[in-house]
């Protein structure tokens, strides 16, 4: 198992809250091209060093961890201007390796609400 990938991520947050989970799927970096690796990593560690250092999980543990997220994604798109010398995306690797998934809890569409939202919690 990697550091940083899908798998590992499920290992870290086995048993923890859903939102928990989610939050650390979406630090994952070992899918990434190397170069955005860099950006990712340190984030990804952070996440894991509050995940186990918090046992208990709560509105402000989630809230943390999605602060981790913006601040990643921040980085990350600091990185690319840096590497690059302009903003904007990056060219796709040819091949993903390992890209994240989604919890079993994921939100999936309900066609027969009528609510409008069709999304419900599984």
């Amino acid at each position: 198992m990697y550091y940083g990938s899908a798998a590992h991520a499920e290992q870290v947050t086995f048993g923890r809250h859903p939102a928990v989970h989610d939050a650390l799927q979406w630090l994952t970096f070992a899918h990434l091209p190397e170069p955005l690796q860099r950006y990712s990593r340190p984030f990804y560690g952070a996440a894991c060093e509050v995940i186990e250092a918090v046992l208990t999980d709560s509105p402000e543990l989630t809230t943390s961890l999605t602060t981790i997220i913006k601040a990643k994604d921040a980085a990350v798109r600091a990185g690319i201007r840096h590497d690059t010398g302009r903003a904007g995306s990056v060219p796709r690797p040819q091949e993903v390796v390992e890209p994240p998934t989604l919890s079993e809890h994921r939100a999936v569409v309900d066609p027969t609400r009528s609510d409008g939202h069709g999304g419900r919690r599984l």
